[in-house]
């Protein structure tokens, strides 16, 4: 049972086969996402452009904690720059719109992953500023806050080379990144 746009029902009935053809599945359904333009007058439009902001800030979130509690594999869902660059050359062949929203999930994931709590971003000098108010002004020494700013810098570079070598390996393999 199927539920259309325009909120008719279409009943079909469907046999999985048992050995499909590479690249289909076994009912020979493919999904596909449409996309539809339309202009807003600015009273309507950013309203709606905030609600799509915060959508995507709640579906970021839960990606996140589904690669921290294991749901999907590191491997699968991380991409460092050489995958990005990737994923932009497969998205800029869809067209602008997909290219714009693609810029746009780049953006809202890097603001979400800088505000963590990891030494070396924003997020971990965050922590440093509410340890400091927790001890009423008292400050850790620059050298040590220093030092864990340094470590967390490096464990971030070395995440970059190890997320990298995976990518090359994707591109050596010929995978896509667009499921």
């Amino acid at each position: 049972l199927l539920l259309l746009r325009d909120a008719t029902q279409l009943e079909k009935t469907v046999i999985p086969r048992a050995n499909p053809p590479k690249g289909e599945g076994p009912l020979g359904i493919q999904m596909s996402y449409i996309m539809e333009s339309r202009a807003y007058p600015p009273w309507e439009a950013i309203p709606k452009g905030l609600s799509e902001y915060g959508r995507l800030l709640v579906a970021t979130k839960d990606a996140i904690a589904s690669l921290i509690g294991g749901e999907v594999p590191l491997r699968d869902a991380v991409a460092g720059p050489i995958g990005i660059a990737q994923l932009t050359g497969e998205v800029a062949s869809m067209g602008l719109e997909p290219l714009i929203r693609l810029t746009v999930l780049i953006s809202v994931c890097l603001a979400i992953v800088n505000l963590l709590p990891i030494p070396g971003l924003d997020g971990g000098r965050i922590v440093f500023v509410a340890i400091e108010g927790i001890r009423r002004g008292k400050r850790i020494s620059p050298k040590r806050e220093g030092l864990v700013h340094l470590i967390g810098f490096a464990m971030l570079l070395m995440l970059i080379v190890v997320v990298s070598y995976n990518d090359i390996l994707r591109l050596i393999r010929g995978e896509s990144l667009i499921p």
